[in-house]
């Protein structure tokens, strides 16, 4: 599982976690699928690092959801 926290002044504004759900298939065994907690499935090729993996995942936040506790 990989979590992504996103913090101003000390306190989390976004949050966002993933399952690791393996490879994407045989013919691409560097491509592992990742479930984000909202649902949404993202595609990552392990070779990239985790940082572009964070950014994918933090795209999958809709801001126009978000109130002002920073919940969704």
């Amino acid at each position: 599982m990989i979590t992504v926290v996103v913090l101003i002044n000390g306190q989390p504004i976004f949050t966002r976690s993933a399952r690791n759900l393996g490879i994407v298939d045989e013919s691409h065994p560097n491509w592992c699928k990742y479930k984000t907690d909202s649902g949404q499935i993202v595609i990552h090729e392990r070779k990239e690092g985790f940082v572009p993996l964070a950014k994918m995942m933090l795209d999958t936040i809709d801001e126009s959801n978000i109130t002002n506790d920073g919940s969704e």
